[in-house]
């Protein structure tokens, strides 16, 4: 076929062009359309029509909800779907609120008791870490000292321990923490060719650093196994028991606290460690933790342990099981729980305003 050239300034060639362009499709040239490639629609004209048919449904089921829709403008709620729950479609004027009777404070947020007279960095350290559990560390850590102190062969290499080595033992691993040096080894922190960290080497040798780390115990390991048949935290329940009370005696949190949960990476032996792909650190220890959500205090925690057997350290590890036992101690103190969908649930919310006890979460659709 010849190439024609339009003047586009010619109303003659201007009528042709329309004329072409209002053909018929009969009178085209079939090499016009006759290699279409991947812009042709033929082949996926069965996923077109079922296309088709799902928007049909959509469309109807979209009506569906436009009429409900329609209802809940009418009245100016959504219904829950319990039939019973009404949800307002538009929060109440800020001018308008007043604060509801459950949640007016009746204990003022603070530092409490003996950590009002805490002026310094280790007083307020000792408020949490008390002197009764240093000696509980002491007391099983050299139990467990004389029961292998007879594999050394000097007697020196396994001298017991007390409250002022412990208390520098634990000095240590903050050390480490602040600069850093959870993925360096011993010798490099100890640096024995002066590549180190000085404070490490004057604080204690780290021949003897290792030795603590070792044998380091927080209970009587003769009576372990008789407590282990009920508590898979028998090895560290009364420490870690007696750590959570401080954190509660000594602070009352502010009007607003969190729930949640959290992972501390652990790759060791541990018969309820958790695998968390989305987490960090995949493989830990899971803790629900209570805080204070202004001062990042940390007032209430538990360690989960899976299923306990039968006794007094059996409870259920439902997420609304978890916030009422955290919330407890503020029961009718007027606080205000925020936490994600996972811990939210309506009885949950209705138990706690029984308790003057707000509560703000999301929340899924089909709960």
């Amino acid at each position: 076929m010849d190439k024609v050239l339009f003047d586009l300034s010619n109303p003659n060639d201007i009528s042709e062009i329309r004329r072409i362009l209002l053909d018929d499709d009969a009178n085209e040239d079939p090499a016009l359309v006759e290699d279409l490639g991947e812009e042709s629609d033929l082949d996926s004209q069965d996923e077109v029509v079922q296309r088709e048919d799902d928007s049909a449904t959509e469309q109807e089921e979209g009506a569906t909800e436009d009429e409900e829709e329609e209802d809940d403008i009418r009245t100016g709620y959504f219904i829950g779907r319990d039939k019973h729950t009404k949800w307002t479609r538009k929060p109440s004027p800020a001018a308008a609120r007043r604060i509801q009777c459950h949640n007016i404070i009746t204990h003022l947020p603070g530092v409490r008791g003996e950590a009002k007279n805490a002026k310094t960095i280790l007083q307020c350290w000792e408020c949490l870490f008390s002197t009764e559990m240093l000696e509980l560390i002491v007391e099983s850590t050299n139990k467990y000292i004389d029961s292998v102190k007879d594999k050394f062969a000097r007697e020196r290499d396994a001298k017991g321990t007390d409250v002022i080595e412990i208390k520098a033992f634990i000095g240590l691993l903050y050390l480490a923490g602040a600069y850093r040096g959870n993925r360096q080894s011993l010798e490099e922190l100890w640096g024995t060719e002066g590549d180190g960290i000085e404070k490490f080497g004057l604080a204690m040798s780290i021949k003897r650093f290792k030795f603590l780390i070792r044998c380091i115990r927080f209970d009587d390991r003769t009576s372990r196994g008789q407590r282990k048949v009920y508590d898979r935290l028998c090895p560290i329940r009364e420490l870690f028991d007696h750590f959570v009370r401080n954190c509660r005696k000594n602070y009352i949190p502010g009007e607003n606290v969190t729930v949640d949960e959290m992972l501390p990476g652990f790759r060791g032996r541990c018969a309820f460690r958790q695998y968390i792909p989305s987490k960090p650190s995949k493989y830990g220890i899971k803790l629900f933790a209570l805080v204070d959500a202004k001062m990042i205090y940390t007032y209430n925690f538990e360690i989960y342990a899976g299923k306990q057997s039968e006794g007094p350290f059996s409870v259920s590890n439902r997420p609304s099981e978890v916030v009422k036992r955290f919330a407890e101690p503020l029961f009718e103190t007027g606080r205000n729980i925020t936490a994600d969908n996972w811990f939210t649930d309506i009885d949950l919310i209705n138990d706690l305003k029984k308790k003057k006890l707000s509560y703000v979460g999301t929340i899924r659709k089909n709960k």
